[in-house]
This record gives C-alpha cells, sequence and structure tokens, in this order.
C-alpha cells in the first residue's frame, strides 16, 4: 500500500517539473497551439449554447480551433471552464481570452491534467497492471513495484500531457479502467468505460475491434445468448444517447458534429509522422496522386486488412491474454496505416504495450523508449529538448534503481543501458542465444537513435531538404513499429514462438558459441 503511494507521488511530482516547461504555442500568435486548442473549447462551451458548440457561427470561428472531439470533452471542457470562470473571468472570456499567458492561468490548466493523471489515469494504470501481474503468473518472480514505477514513469505520456499539453491521460485512464473490469468478468461496466473512452477521444477506435469481438465471443459462449448480447448492447446504446442527447434530435447537428470528429479534408496526414503512408508519400507523392476521399478508402481497407486477423483470432481464441495482444496489434495497425494520423497517436499503442510490460518487459521497455523518440521533433518543437532527455534517463534509471544490490555512481553511469533483467534469467543456451542477439539489435537501434537526435540538434540540413531530420527520425521509427507489429502478431497466434526459435537455434548453441553468464 505505501509502496504504490510512494510511486504515485514520484509519478506526480516528476510530472509537475515536466509542467514547468514551456507547452504547445506558448507566446506564437496567431494559432498558439494544443494549449491555446483545450483553454478555447472551455471558453466557447461556458459562453455558448450546447447547440453552437459544434457549429461555425460569429462567436464561434470553427477555423479557430473548433471542437473536433466527442461530446465527453466537450462535457470535460465545461466543468473545466467553469472552474476556470469562477477563479478568474479572464481565462475565458469570450474573445478576449485568446492566447491568454498568465502564470496563474497556466498553473491552473497544469493542474486540471494532474488532477486527471491523480484521479483517473495512475490508479487505473497500477491496477490493471496489478492484476495483469496476478492473472498471468510469470515463473521468475516479478517485483510488481518495479513494474508500477517504470508503467508510471513512462516518458511518452508524460511530455505530450504534462509538456506539449493535452489530456490523452483521460480516454486512456477510462480505457485501461474497461480493460481491468474485463478481466475480472464485469463486462457490462467496462463496455461502459470503454464507451466513455471512445466519446472522450474518438482514436479510441483503435481499441474498438478487440473489445467488440472479445464481449461478443464472451456472449455467445454462455447459455443466455440472446440475454446477454440484448443486456450488453442496451447498455451501450444507452450511455451513447446519453452523450449524444443534446444533437440526436437534429439530423443536421448530428451530422455536423460528426463531421467535426472525421475532418476527411484535412488530409491523409499533416506533420511528419511515423506511418506507412507519410513514409510511403517520399516515394509516391500520395497527396498529390490521390483525393482525400479515395485515400480515406485505401487506409480504411489496408487499416482492415492489418488488424481484422488478430481480431478474428481473438474472436475464435476468446482469452484475455488474445484480448490484450489484440489491444496491441489493432492500435499498432491503425497508427500504421489508418488515415489522419498524428504523431501523439503512438499513445494508443502504449497503453495496452504498457498493461502487457509484466508479461514481455523487454520488447515493450524498446517499443516505449522507441514511442518517445518518434515525437522528439513535436516535443522540440514545443522547448522540451531537456524534459525529454530527463524523462527518458528516468524511465532508464527505473531498471537500475529497482535490480541493483549496491548502487554507486560508477554502476550507474557504465552499467545504464543494461537490459539484462528485461530478459529473463534462463541458462537455456539457445535462450541466451536469443537474448544476445535482441539486445545487440538494441544497441545497434539506439546507436541510431542517438545519430539521428545529434544530426537533427547539430547539423544542417540541405537547403533542399530542410525536413530531412524530422522525416529520418519518422521513417527510422515506422521501421521499428513495423518490426514489433510483426513481432506481437506472432506472439499473439504463436504462444510458444521462443520456444520454436529455441529449437532452431539449438545446433548452433555450442559452449564455444556463448559464454553462459
Amino acid at each position: 500500500m505505501w509502496n504504490k503511494i510512494f510511486i504515485i507521488s514520484i509519478a506526480l511530482c516528476l510530472r509537475s517539473i515536466i509542467s514547468l516547461h514551456s507547452y504547445s504555442g506558448e507566446n506564437t500568435p496567431p494559432m498558439f497551439g494544443d494549449f491555446e486548442a483545450q483553454r478555447h473549447w472551455q471558453e466557447i462551451t461556458v459562453n455558448l449554447p450546447i447547440k453552437d458548440w459544434y457549429e461555425n457561427t460569429t462567436d464561434n470561428d470553427l477555423l479557430y480551433w473548433g471542437l473536433d472531439y466527442p461530446p465527453l470533452t466537450a462535457y470535460h471542457s465545461f466543468v473545466v471552464g467553469k472552474v476556470a470562470q469562477r477563479l478568474n473571468q479572464s481565462y475565458v472570456e469570450l474573445h478576449k481570452s485568446r492566447g491568454i499567458s498568465e502564470i496563474s492561468h497556466k498553473n491552473f490548466m497544469r493542474n486540471t491534467v494532474l488532477i486527471a493523471d491523480a484521479l483517473i489515469y495512475i490508479p487505473a494504470l497500477l491496477i490493471a497492471t496489478q492484476t495483469i501481474l496476478e492473472k498471468f503468473k510469470q515463473k521468475n518472480q516479478i517485483n510488481e513495484n518495479f513494474i508500477a514505477l517504470l508503467v508510471c514513469m513512462y516518458p511518452g505520456q508524460i511530455l505530450i500531457d504534462n509538456g506539449h499539453f493535452q489530456y490523452n491521460n483521460i480516454s486512456l485512464g477510462f480505457t485501461a479502467f474497461a480493460v481491468l473490469l474485463l478481466l475480472k468478468g464485469s463486462n457490462i461496466f467496462g463496455a461502459i468505460f470503454f464507451v466513455l473512452a471512445l466519446n472522450y477521444k474518438q482514436m479510441e477506435l483503435y481499441h474498438a475491434l478487440p473489445f467488440f469481438f472479445y464481449l461478443l465471443a464472451d456472449c455467445l459462449k454462455s447459455k443466455y445468448q440472446i440475454y446477454k448480447l440484448f443486456k450488453l448492447g442496451s447498455v451501450v446504446l444507452f450511455v451513447f444517447i446519453v452523450l449524444w442527447l443534446p444533437w440526436i434530435m437534429s439530423i443536421e447537428s448530428l451530422k455536423q458534429v460528426i463531421h467535426r470528429i472525421f475532418p476527411i479534408g484535412r488530409g491523409v496526414f499533416e506533420d511528419k509522422v511515423s506511418n506507412v503512408w507519410c513514409i510511403l508519400n517520399i516515394f509516391i507523392k500520395i497527396k498529390e496522386t490521390f483525393t482525400n476521399e479515395s485515400m480515406a478508402k485505401v487506409c480504411l481497407l489496408f487499416t482492415f486488412i492489418s488488424v481484422l486477423p488478430s481480431s478474428f483470432h481473438l474472436f475464435f481464441k476468446n482469452t484475455k491474454r488474445n484480448f490484450i495482444l489484440a489491444l496491441i496489434n489493432s492500435s499498432l495497425g491503425f497508427f500504421l496505416f489508418s488515415f489522419q494520423v498524428h504523431e501523439k497517436s503512438i499513445l494508443l499503442v502504449s497503453l495496452p504495450v504498457l498493461l502487457w510490460f509484466s508479461q514481455d518487459m523487454f520488447a515493450c521497455f524498446w517499443f516505449l523508449q522507441i514511442t518517445s523518440f518518434s515525437m522528439f521533433p513535436l516535443l522540440h518543437k514545443d522547448g522540451l529538448l531537456i524534459a525529454y532527455v530527463v524523462t527518458n534517463l528516468v524511465f532508464l534509471l527505473c531498471i537500475k534503481f529497482i535490480n541493483v544490490p549496491k548502487m554507486t555512481a560508477k554502476t550507474i553511469i557504465l552499467d545504464i543501458f543494461n537490459m539484462n533483467y528485461l530478459m529473463g534469467t534462463s541458462k537455456r543456451r539457445e535462450d541466451i542465444l536469443i537474448r544476445n542477439f535482441m539486445l545487440y539489435i538494441y544497441y545497434f537501434s539506439l546507436i541510431g537513435q542517438v545519430a539521428i537526435l545529434g544530426n537533427f540538434l547539430f547539423a544542417t540540413p540541405p537547403p533542399n531538404l530542410p525536413h530531412l531530420y524530422p522525416l529520418l527520425i519518422s521513417a527510422y521509427s515506422c521501421v521499428h513499429f513495423i518490426l514489433f507489429f510483426v513481432y506481437f502478431n506472432l506472439i499473439q497466434f504463436m504462444p510458444n514462438v521462443t520456444n520454436v526459435l529455441s529449437s532452431k537455434l539449438a545446433p548452433y548453441c555450442s559452449k564455444e558459441n556463448i559464454k553462459l553468464k
């Protein structure tokens, strides 16, 4: 109990420190970035009637950060806006509050994110990872405090929510609670929490297929199939109706909200992002060759091709293990192939990877580290270079602080990148060969990241290629994500894939080839 309180305190302390840094769009008119977008939604929701929240009016210029998230985000903006109004009317004064840069307002906004971390995201993550540790027993004893500390210190979510400034912690927290409830057999409440997540951020569609197939399979294997399906469907429909009630009475209003949530007009991608279409655009100018509508169809087709195998596998082999792996594979497939992907959307993949951490620590750690790297151009643009370095070093140091019996400055510096603890403790020669091979690949990956970041920070790109280094980061990360996509699919479809690989390598595992340590 006290260990968890200490871990939560450390996690909130780190987030508070990152909150002292700059944020997206700070002092950069005319749009002021994502921080202003969140503030502006508070301004709109507390000053305008609900029917105008998504409409283009004289008081709501949709070209200036118009609401483009589902109703639960709007309701959250309204609640936070009302609190802001009570504290200081100028925080959300209609038209006059744009680009506000008072320290007191910055502190207020930062604190709203910290509250969501403390009440929703961190508790959900800790309880869910603890539940998974209990459900899936490991041969080797795993320190649950080690897992708890690492998942709470994941740099990606901290840098985006507490640095760049967003509220991903709310939708991700709801999803973690939904996973937790399904693992405990409480499917109705799990479905409710996922509907809340989906109605906070539409990108939660990345997780929708595994939830759908898991719950459907669970209903169909029951003696009371029709009753369970009806009960589950009715609850989901009821929650949707309650949340969308102000708009479902008018077809035009409903169409406008959906149009705002799914903006086809923005194109297949905007900034450099580590997905397939952005990298393919280097060789085939997708934006110039295809219309947005045709690319939306192509993206939809490839997304479903990539994610349906793991979802169908989950349906026919409906286990809790496959459910979490399907969440990883579905969200990663969506990130790689879907339409209008933002670099921050990789957090949707990171959540199920965090939940799976205790089951495959090395692969999950590597993946999470790459996700932070993939968002570096965005974070650098926000002035978060030092925050990026510090949070990633803390993430690495978590391994050392938990598992080194005697800590000295020398052991930290010389052995900071030692991943052996994450690789397991098997003494079989073939397992050691695989472990050594994976470690070499990881170090090679790390050297590549450092080299690219060094050029990004200190080298001038060629005049005809001004975006060379952000594109290199995206391409380098995309290659990793594709390989991880293959890996996690193999793990889902072939639980014993490592044993199969070990048997293939066994003939090469002589004492001369491997040093047993």
